[in-house]
């Protein structure tokens, strides 16, 4: 599947998507939960952030993809890597993964 917007390419499982950056008006929209993220992954709306900011990126190269079909691919080993990608403002982790430098999570 060719994306259409840029972003870091991401493992789901043995299906590897990529996730671009949120739109503007989608960070306007999640500001707040946003901004008191702290990844928790024991309370449900830090989980329904991830899950719907993500949902909201995928969308911008998966156009078919569903809230519940991303909730399925993202797990607590990869939630702190999705989110990361997906608040990628300065584009400096999609730059690397353009240049083919590895991707960690956390990193």
């Amino acid at each position: 599947m060719s994306s259409k917007h840029k972003g870091i390419p991401i493992d789901f499982g043995g299906e590897v998507l990529v996730v671009p950056p949120v739109a503007l008006g989608v960070l306007e929209q999640l500001q707040e939960r946003i901004s008191s993220f702290k990844g928790d992954v024991r309370d449900k709306d830090q989980v329904a952030t991830v899950i719907d900011a993500a949902h909201s990126a995928l969308k911008r190269n998966y156009p078919e993809m569903t809230r519940s079909q991303v909730a399925e691919m993202i797990d607590v080993g990869n939630m702190a890597a999705v989110f990361e990608a997906v608040m990628d403002v300065s584009g400096l982790k999609r730059k690397a993964a353009e240049a083919g430098e590895p991707q960690e999570p956390g990193k």
